[in-house]
């Protein structure tokens, strides 16, 4: 856990990560940065890890990418019953 949510902090990306089975992790942050992290976590042992869906959205010449996030700006881990 403290592993994942350095990466997620070293690649300054936002979002929500689910521990358990079945686990979730959704994050937000430039393109490139999100590649190198599912590039990375699926090194890790993981019994099976998939992409099961992405989004781009084009952020406009002279604005930041924090203004146009939709999630938390850092990490939150979200408890066993946190999803249903």
């Amino acid at each position: 856990r403290r592993d994942l949510a350095d990466l997620f902090s070293q690649y300054k990306l936002g979002g929500y990560a689910k521990i358990g089975w079945p686990g979730v992790i959704l994050i937000e942050g430039r393109e490139s940065d999100c590649q190198i992290f599912v590039d990375e976590i699926k090194r890790w042992r993981w019994q099976q890890i998939q992409v099961r869906g992405e989004e781009q959205k084009v952020i406009p010449e002279g604005e930041r990418l924090d203004s146009h996030r939709q999630l938390p700006i850092k990490f939150e881990e979200i408890g066993e019953d946190g999803l249903s």
